[in-house]
């Protein structure tokens, strides 16, 4: 049962990014807002967070999800926060947020 509550939560946390992610044309778009730069690491982190919780047997339910890459994005980002490129930021948001979401559909 707790597994199905995070991977709604992950769910949610992605739908969050795509939502900040909609009025958002370019990179440089992206950089230059402060606000939108923000709530978008801080819903990475939180996807990274809430996977660790994942038992193995979920995670292997959904094995087209890369889960340690997703994991070591939250610790990079918990830990090494000054120095997270945003360009890196911004490829995750517009091209494997919108993957994962439908990965998390099937």
């Amino acid at each position: 049962m707790k597994d199905e509550i995070y991977i709604e939560r992950i769910n949610k946390y992605a739908k969050k990014i795509g939502k900040y992610m909609e009025e958002v044309d370019t990179f440089t778009d992206f950089e230059n807002n402060d606000e939108k730069v923000d709530a978008v690491i801080l819903n990475l982190e939180q996807i990274g967070e809430t996977a660790k919780k994942l038992s193995d047997k979920t995670k292997q339910n959904f094995n087209s999800i890369h889960w340690p890459s997703i994991i070591g994005l939250r610790n990079m980002i918990s830990h090494e926060y000054e120095g997270i490129r945003l360009n890196i930021i911004y490829d995750i948001a517009t091209v494997n947020i919108p993957e994962l979401l439908s990965k998390l559909d099937k």
